[in-house]
């Protein structure tokens, strides 16, 4: 007879950060979601809600049982009453919040960020990438399978603009309050057998909380008490998109090189650097920093709908082999020095274009990377029926989607996602010298390189 082995012991958070609210909470006041049809009507999330409860009774495998005694699997927040994934329970919050202004490509980011993920996080960095909660989730997931897995993949496709309180926002009534919270989409992420620190998987799990919101939101007066955004406070990383397009100066610069409806008749301008010191001037209150003070965490500035700009910066495409390196046979590493290297060359197209963003954004953060993504790696197409903008799904080939959130990944969580450097050829006596980083450039693209831990 087979021995029964029991299931390891879940470990929990002392304390718990609500991904919808931002309250915390020991693990122990956490509510449980009933689950008989019976048991519907909640005082914060209205009738057509299950009820939540502070259990007593359990069922032998530890699940909470309902007033009607069926065993429920769902949490909430004892605060606002959303539901909460188990990862918020097990795992360190990691919350990325993602800005900027309307129509600049923040669902077609994430829909291609989040599936490119899916697709190399496993083979390139040995890490495991999930949805912690799906549900929540779906709405990202609909995005990815109307770009990736569309059975009509040469007919155009729409990805809906994200409303001020569409499906991404959820509505919570405190008496006569309603508040409307941003849905964040939440994944988990853990080192997988052969990261060299699989061993730690626990300490460096992370639940990985990404918020979208609507442009409209970071213009100013975009914040109220009914749409509050103290997520953005409590992000160890901001992604700003940057969309050339809405910029008069890039449609100039571009023009006759780009096919690209946006870059002509089809584009609209806007003060996008006001969207970022109106997120800084809300960080600081949020925070209750005085004015001056600098973000303490990396800005990444996201020049998005690259495809319709390259040829301002050399026009060629790129992809994600150029800025890895193998560690070992299991997986690889950023190579910053190459990151590093874009983003420079990026700063001075922007400084030349548009001035005011890299100013807005280096006087908010000292620790500032400039990354060129395109979320589709082509640009889109007139409906001729509806006059929208749409992309066939067999022309989507996405460039460097995945960067922003692995770089992410690397600054704010050490030795989950590695950093490498070029090696040099070692002294005699001496196996295991690295490079400078001045010698590093003397050294071709192929140089083996070590894995640093940073």
């Amino acid at each position: 007879m087979p021995q029964h082995v029991p299931p390891p012991k879940l470990q929990l958070r002392s304390r718990v950060t609500c991904p919808h609210c931002w309250q915390q909470y020991p693990p122990e006041e956490v509510l449980w979601i009933s689950a008989h049809s019976d048991l519907r009507g909640d005082p914060l999330l209205g009738e057509d809600e299950q009820q939540r409860f502070l259990p007593s009774r359990f069922d032998p495998d530890g699940k909470a049982l309902d007033v009607k005694g069926v065993a429920c699997k769902d949490l909430a927040c004892p605060h606002c009453h959303l539901s909460v994934s188990w990862a918020s329970l097990q795992m360190n919050p990691l919350f990325i919040s993602i800005l900027g202004a309307p129509g600049s490509g923040k669902s077609f980011l994430l829909a291609s960020m989040t599936w490119q993920f899916r697709q190399t996080l496993r083979d390139k960095f040995c890490l495991s990438f999930g949805d912690a909660d799906p549900l929540a989730n779906q709405v990202l997931s609909d995005y990815e399978e109307a770009l990736f897995l569309n059975p009509n993949d040469d007919e155009l496709v729409t990805l809906k603009k994200t409303e001020l309180e569409g499906d991404l926002y959820q509505s919570v009534r405190f008496g006569d309050r309603e508040v409307w919270y941003p849905r964040p989409f939440v994944f988990s992420t853990q080192p997988l057998d052969g990261h060299p620190d699989f061993e730690k998987r626990r300490l460096l799990a992370r639940a990985l909380c990404l918020y979208d919101n609507a442009g409209e939101h970071f213009l100013p007066g975009g914040e109220t008490a009914r749409s509050p955004m103290k997520h953005l406070a409590l992000s160890e990383v901001l992604l700003f998109l940057f969309d050339p397009t809405q910029h008069p100066k890039f449609r100039q610069a571009c023009n006759g090189s780009s096919n690209d409806p946006q870059m002509g008749k089809h584009g609209w301008s806007h003060r996008q650097d006001q969207v970022l010191m109106e997120v800084a001037s809300r960080i600081r209150s949020h925070a209750g920093w005085p004015q001056d003070a600098k973000y303490p965490h990396p800005l990444i500035v996201v020049v998005t709908k690259y495809d319709a700009w390259c040829s301002v910066i050399g026009g060629q495409r790129i992809d994600l082999d150029s800025i890895i390196r193998p560690v070992n046979s299991a997986m690889s590493a950023l190579d910053i020095q190459s990151l590093q290297s874009v983003s420079k060359k990026l700063q001075d197209v922007l400084k030349k274009y548009a001035p005011e963003i890299v100013t807005a954004a280096e006087g908010f953060s000292d620790d500032v990377l400039y990354v060129p993504v395109s979320a589709l790696g082509c640009g889109p197409e007139i409906d001729s029926n509806t006059g929208a903008l749409g992309v066939r799904p067999k022309n989507v080939n996405p460039m460097w989607a995945e960067v922003p959130l692995l770089y992410a990944l690397h600054k704010s969580t050490k030795r989950l996602v590695y950093s490498a450097v070029r090696r040099s050829k070692p002294p005699a006596g001496n196996q295991h010298a690295v490079a400078s980083p001045a010698e590093v450039n003397k050294y071709p693209p192929n140089t083996p390189l070590r894995e640093t831990g940073t």
